[in-house]
């Protein structure tokens, strides 16, 4: 029997916030993770300032999340044993968030999967954005990763419970 999309998506969220806490405390969940795409949702309440508005601090934390579980999804999909390592990092809140918001990224290089196989280094960039409507992002998050491969067999940094429909 297999699991219903939003089972899948809650089990992750389950998953994620027993191995990194503090994504429990913000209430961030997945609404969306496709191969290509994903998006994640928070709830203004925990990351609430002084001014209204959201503390910038929980804004990061789930746009930076954005890339980095794509990647991690799509190192496991390749059955890539990697470890992730955050280099550097840019953050820019254009606008204030006063409610619910939404962390999207839609895209990342290829990963060089020969190169991770045999336990060379890649690196990459990927940009998430934060949005609160429709209309432009409210935040942008850009990251600039290292890829360490391993010649082993694992899951990468995070094993997360993907579905084995996921592998390609």
């Amino acid at each position: 029997m297999s699991l219903q999309r939003e089972d899948v998506l809650a089990h992750l969220a389950r998953d994620l916030h027993e191995r990194i806490p503090m994504t429990k405390f913000l209430g961030i969940h997945f609404v969306e993770f496709e191969p290509g795409c994903i998006v994640l949702a928070a709830p203004l309440g925990p990351s609430l300032n002084h001014r209204g508005t959201a503390f910038g601090p929980g804004v990061f934390t789930s746009a930076g999340l954005a890339p980095w579980l794509l990647l991690v999804r799509a190192a496991w999909a390749e059955r890539l044993a990697v470890q992730i390592l955050l280099r550097r990092c840019e953050f820019a809140i254009h606008r204030p968030i006063a409610c619910d918001y939404r962390a999207r990224c839609e895209a990342l290089p290829a990963l060089e999967a020969d190169t991770l196989r045999q336990g060379g280094k890649v690196r990459l960039t990927a940009t998430s954005q934060v949005f609160i409507d429709e209309g432009a992002a409210a935040a942008t998050y850009t990251a600039h990763f290292t890829l360490i491969g391993s010649s082993g067999a694992g899951e990468g940094d995070l094993a997360l419970p993907f579905p084995e429909a996921w592998r390609t």
